[in-house]
């Protein structure tokens, strides 16, 4: 070893360690403030900002091209030391903080001025460039949009009301957002952390093999239905498409799937997994607290659109399947359901516990809480899935490392929030719409689509949704939809853009498991996805399908949807009982876009389309698509 390979790998030795105990310190402060819940609620805040921010500045080097240098790793452990003198700041003289809002000193600008730099730094590395550029134009608009021409200007503010807002108040850092992040996302990072580190992704992986892998294209239908699980505790698309990926991907490859359509199904059913209750990518928190319904209800309200989610997913990847004559898996490769349960049963304790306790009404935070809880007690009766002294602290300090991008993205979305209260933009952009459209709801909802997929396009799902709920979630509204029904309109769109070339972060992870052209599989994800690009415009129409509503309204809502999406991925695929004509394919669209809407004269004619296009399809003789066999 030369002494100049030395210094670098103790630099890297050195960050490493730092990073490692902060991430558990972070965990161990969030989950004791959690379950005490004796902190003031700014205090702690601040003190979740700081370690928020001091992990990623270690975890995250400023230069990604030498992680391992000295001198960047001294600006780093310079930056951590000065995110913890933010809270220290605010700790130190806390009631006199609380009471100058609105006449901030010299050092109040000064503090809220580094605050906001390190804030859209730390987001620049954990997040990525998007994020921090619309930020930074909405911080630019506060200052600026004084000079612009109406209806966008705004009366102008100076520095003092805009630190009053961004650091002072909760309608800026310390908003809904981190509130949300700090009170019930970060606890379920960590349940999925310690859930992971006792083995229960392979629970997961073990379940749906042994449901779908007989099935006509198998591994993708285990794709489907391990990433519908993964989201019940998860909800991260690039998360659930690296982890169940490395195991479904090379399985659909070997059975004849292109690897292009291998990733692409994986980010396709993985995107999934932030709109299914109860964690729905932590969004379903969010929601809840930003339009201020019960938690409950937000997960009500998800679950058949989640389920539909996935049925239409599965029919596109069953008629694709059928196409090109895909078999499942033989039965020597498939495990048995009882033995699965009978091995490890501890798996479903700590997802009865959650589901149970939030069904009975208690908080997020109280639920996710014994989840964890249970978690630990369960797992530690056999040796394999202990928590031993080395997994507990992985699995604390896996917790800390996973929280701080969705935790850099919720604080930025805050700023961008306090942007839109202060200046009144949402009314702006809500006006906007609403003459776009000319007041029609047909022409609304597309105009609303594309700022969802645009806006999404390099954000999280959770970030998307923030910024959409402050600024075009209203104009719906005063279109008369409900509420609920507006926000998960623009949650879903956000949701669908992680695999809506050209910024579709999901596919690119599926693309880089399976040794795939990113471009080419995210067009094929986004493909794949097209049947659930009709859902939202289903459930606006139709408030049945989010159970607002009766049983008997309920059931033929959900039937109709049902056959309108296996209609649409059998038009999209070019499949049905066998390879579809021209005209066949145009009854499937027909009646897929003709059941959007309800009321009985479209659906009935929609009903009559698809049973046109299949009875030409029963009417057709020859062979059907040969099998492919393994090679």
């Amino acid at each position: 070893m030369t002494e100049k390979e030395q210094p670098i790998e103790k630099s890297a030795a050195v960050r490493k360690f730092v990073g490692r105990w902060l991430a558990i310190a972070f965990t161990c402060f969030v989950i004791y403030s959690m379950a005490m819940f004796n902190i003031h609620e700014m205090k702690q805040f601040s003190l979740f900002l700081a370690f928020t921010l001091a992990v990623t500045f270690i975890r995250h080097p400023l230069s990604s091209k030498s992680p391992a240098s000295k001198l960047f790793l001294a600006i780093d452990l310079m930056l951590a030391l000065s995110s913890f003198s933010i809270a220290v700041y605010i700790w130190i003289d806390f009631w006199e903080f609380i009471f100058r809002v609105g006449i901030p000193t010299k050092l109040d600008i000064f503090f809220s001025t580094v605050t906001i730099l390190l804030v859209f730094e730390a987001t620049r590395r954990a997040v990525g460039w998007p994020l921090l550029i619309i930020a930074f134009v909405f911080l630019l608009y506060t200052f600026f949009g004084q000079y612009l021409p109406p209806p966008l200007s705004h009366k102008g503010y100076d520095i003092a009301r805009i630190t009053t807002t961004f650091f002072m108040t909760k309608n800026g850092i310390f908003g809904i957002p981190l509130k949300v992040t700090t009170h019930f996302i970060f606890l379920f990072i960590a349940f999925g952390a310690f859930f992971s580190a006792c083995g229960g992704t392979q629970f997961f992986i073990d379940i749906a093999t042994a449901l779908f892998g007989k099935m006509r294209g198998g591994p993708a239908k285990i794709s489907i239905g391990v990433s519908g699980m993964m989201g019940t505790i998860s909800g991260s698309a690039v998360a659930n498409t690296v982890t169940t990926g490395t195991f479904t991907i090379p399985l659909m490859k070997r059975i004849g799937f292109e690897p292009h359509v291998a990733g692409a199904v994986e980010a396709t059913a993985s995107s999934g997994g932030a709109l299914m209750p109860p964690v729905m990518g932590a969004t379903a928190f969010v929601m809840a607290e930003y339009i201020g319904v019960p938690y409950i209800s937000v997960c009500k309200a998800a679950l058949i659109p989640a389920i539909l989610y996935y049925l239409a997913i599965f029919s596109v990847v069953h008629f694709y399947s059928l196409k090109i004559g895909i078999r499942g898996l033989t039965k020597s490769e498939l495990p048995e359901v009882k033995k699965i349960i009978f091995k490890s049963w501890i798996f479903i304790v700590p997802l009865f516990v959650l589901i149970f306790a939030l069904i009975k009404g208690y908080s997020p935070r109280i639920a996710v809480l014994y989840a964890l809880l249970a978690t630990v007690i369960f797992t530690a009766f056999k040796k394999e899935t202990r928590l031993g002294p080395s997994k507990l602290l992985e699995a604390l300090a896996s917790s800390g490392y996973n929280s701080v991008m969705v935790a850099c993205a919720a604080i930025t979305a805050g700023i961008v929030i306090g942007v839109v209260l202060l200046t009144g933009m949402g009314t702006k952009i809500t006006s906007l719409v609403l003459n776009l459209s000319a007041g029609s709801l047909m022409l609304a909802l597309p105009i609303v689509m594309l700022a969802s997929l645009i806006f999404g396009m390099g954000l999280p799902t959770l970030v998307c949704y923030v910024l959409l709920a402050a600024t075009v979630a209203p104009s719906l509204v005063n279109l008369g939809i409900p509420v609920l029904s507006a926000h998960l309109f623009i949650f879903y769109f956000g949701m669908l853009s992680m695999v809506t070339p050209p910024v579709s972060f999901a596919s690119y992870a599926g693309a880089a498991i399976a040794q795939a052209n990113p471009m080419k599989t995210g067009w094929t994800a986004w493909t794949f996805a097209l049947a659930g690009f009709l859902l939202p415009f289903m459930f606006v129409y139709n408030k049945s399908l989010l159970m607002m509503g009766t049983v008997l309204e309920i059931i033929p809502a959900v039937f109709t949807s049902l056959i309108g999406i296996i209609c649409l991925g059998a038009a999209i695929i070019g499949y049905l009982h066998r390879a579809t004509a021209f005209y066949e394919r145009i009854l499937l669209f027909a009646a897929a876009f003709l059941l959007i809407q309800p009321g009985w004269t479209t659906d009935l004619v929609g009903l009559l389309s698809a049973g046109a296009a299949l009875m030409l399809q029963l009417k057709k003789s020859g062979p059907r698509a040969p099998d492919k066999t393994e090679t």
